[in-house]
């Protein structure tokens, strides 16, 4: 059929209305998808950037706390040190008066030895009749013994003295060093606490979150600073020491001299009283050792008496057990008597060896306990020999003492006790 008008359609597919509808719902929904992931986008990231605000400032606070206490700690520590310092700048002073002390007091000791090194020269003067070794020269070589020693131990703890201070002296040093650092770290941590988002000297940083070199552990700091403080306690505590060993060394070699005399008659004393004592220490040893030997030569007896009493049973366990080995072939039976003889057989041997070797420790004994108290009598005689020399000695001194003078008034002077007595 022919149209009267010319209709020109383009060349592609047509779409029914159901396709059509179709397709606009998609495009609807597809909007409506999208909205909803912008709208939830947008609330996460508000919720993002209000956390992250939220997280900044808390973070910004924390540290902020944390430097604070850290500032604290470190300025309990400097208190410390700083205490520690002060205390250990005292011990100095008072070690170096000290030290000046008892080197003034090793210069006074020339003096005694050019008198003592002048009374044994013009001693040495005398004629060989009169030169003998007499009980004078004794002292005078003892009180130059006594000076010489004294003068050896002041040097040596004169010695110790500097070698303390030196020492104190170091560790003051690293005191000083580590209050010096720990106020510079205060310094520091201060100004780090300070900084904040709105200052102006903060930039990036490149790799701001490395951990410097030779850097250490908080354990190992605190470990640190209590080792300083510890070597610091110990070198006062040995300062102390030394100053109470100075202070007495010096009153030691100032009082010798003038107490030599009567630490010869306390020490002749003393020496009797312990030569009594012993001697009856070694009197009651060889009483006691003789009662013992007693003992044991009874025990010696009863234990050889026992030796002799297993001869018979061994004899008789033994041929008890011979006899049965002749019994008929059929008869040869491991029954309960050969068991029983065999166990009384083991027995008897076993208590007959014990029996030997306690024996022989026993014999052991009494020989090592003889001996020992033949040492002891003759070391008892030696003893009474020493003991009444020594006696003697007290009647040979009694013309160095006036007739008034009487014993006990020197016990009483050379045991410093007319302090401790009650006044009449």
């Amino acid at each position: 059929m022919d149209a009267s008008i010319p209709v020109f359609e383009k060349p592609h597919p047509r779409l029914s209305v159901q396709d059509w509808t179709r397709n606009i719902q998609r495009l609807q929904n597809e909007a409506r998808y999208r909205r909803f992931e912008s709208y939830e986008l947008r609330q996460r990231a508000n919720q993002l950037r209000n956390e992250s605000d939220v997280t900044t400032r808390w973070d910004t606070y924390v540290n902020n706390e944390l430097l604070r206490d850290r500032m604290f700690e470190v300025h309990t520590w400097r208190e410390k040190q700083r205490f520690t310092r002060e205390s250990v700048r005292d011990e100095i002073r008072a070690l170096k008066e000290e030290k000046n002390a008892s080197e003034l007091h090793l210069e006074s000791l020339q003096v005694p030895l050019m008198v003592i090194s002048s009374c044994l020269s013009n001693r040495d003067q005398r004629l060989p009749p009169e030169l003998t070794r007499d009980q004078l020269g004794e002292e005078l070589n003892k009180e130059l013994h006594i000076t010489e020693n004294s003068k050896r131990v002041l040097t040596d703890v004169c010695h110790m003295g500097w070698e303390k201070i030196k020492e104190l002296t170091n560790v003051l040093c690293r005191l000083e060093r580590e209050i010096k650092n720990k106020d510079e770290t205060l310094e520091l941590e201060q100004h780090v606490k300070d900084l904040s988002r709105d200052s102006s000297d903060i930039s990036y940083k490149l790799d701001p979150t490395r951990v410097p070199a030779e850097s250490m552990s908080e354990e190992s700091y605190v470990h640190c600073i209590e080792n300083t403080i510890k070597i610091a306690e110990q070198l006062m505590s040995e300062s102390k020491a030394l100053r109470e060993t100075m202070f007495r060394t010096r009153e030691t070699a100032r009082n010798q001299m003038h107490a030599q005399c009567q630490q010869v008659e306390l020490v002749m004393r003393r020496r009797v009283f312990d030569i009594q004592r012993a001697r009856n220490e070694m009197e009651w040893q060889k009483y006691k050792l003789e009662q013992n030997l007693a003992k044991v030569d009874k025990e010696i007896e009863y234990l050889r008496a026992a030796v002799a009493d297993k001869i018979n049973p061994t004899k008789c366990v033994e041929t008890r057990l011979e006899m049965r080995t002749r019994r008929p072939v059929l008869e040869r039976v491991t029954d309960k008597p050969m068991r029983g003889l065999i166990e009384e057989f083991e027995r008897v041997h076993i208590s007959h060896n014990l029996l030997e070797k306690k024996l022989e420790e026993a014999m052991t004994t009494y020989h090592g306990m003889y001996n020992h108290h033949q040492r002891v009598t003759k070391d008892l005689q030696y003893k009474n020999q020493a003991l009444e020399t020594d006696r003697r000695l007290i009647e040979i001194r009694k013309p160095l003492h006036s007739p008034e003078e009487t014993e006990f008034k020197r016990n009483v002077g050379y045991c410093h006790l007319s302090e401790e007595l009650v006044p009449v």
